[in-house]
């Protein structure tokens, strides 16, 4: 079996990918600047997802490379990592009591074959009201900094979600089921 190599740093993606069973190896730094507007959100994420796989793909020539590109999106605004804790903040005061989407992109290339699959997966999202001592506390623990839509559902920002509509690894970053797909789809399973 060859080896596959995720273009991505996120430890959510590799536990993502752990918790599959798969051998991998991790390829950072990804340099590739995402493009963060100006597309629809599927498009997007679709688009930066292949960009860093294909960048990757260039040190791994021989290997099967996956890379993926996560965004939340609440009345057609894109929410992505919120880098400080007064964007965190404030985007979780957006997202409080509200239903918002959850896109994450995903690129698996097949290097030796040259065979690229791209897509997305979907997932809605209900918070429940949140108040602000809860946001205020959770922007303190220096949780939301690195995820879009400043919060993680599989740590404390899940207890946040009143409903979900779609895969849950997905808003962890990384469509599971979609991967599955792609990886059968190329003779890797």
């Amino acid at each position: 079996m060859r080896d596959i190599c995720l273009a991505s740093s996120s430890p959510r993606r590799q536990q993502i990918l752990k918790d599959m069973g798969l051998d991998f190896v991790v390829s950072h730094p990804v340099k590739y600047k995402e493009e963060l507007n100006g597309l629809d959100p599927d498009e997007l994420v679709r688009r930066n997802a292949l960009g860093k796989a294909k960048e990757v793909g260039e040190k791994y020539t021989n290997s099967i490379i996956i890379g993926g590109d996560t965004i939340v999106t609440l009345n057609n605004e894109i929410l992505g990592k919120p880098l400080t804790p007064d964007n965190a903040h404030i985007m979780l005061m957006k997202l409080s009591g509200n239903y918002h989407s959850v896109y994450s992109g995903l690129a698996v290339i097949d290097m030796q074959k040259k065979r690229e699959i791209v897509g997305y997966g979907k997932t809605e999202i209900k918070f429940k009201e949140l108040p602000e001592k809860e946001i205020n506390d959770y922007v303190a623990s220096g949780e939301p900094l690195d995820k879009a839509g400043a919060y993680g559902i599989q740590e404390c920002g899940g207890a946040f979600v009143e409903s979900i509509k779609g895969s849950f690894s997905n808003v962890i970053g990384l469509p599971k089921e979609l991967l599955i797909s792609f990886l059968e789809e190329l003779g890797y399973y």
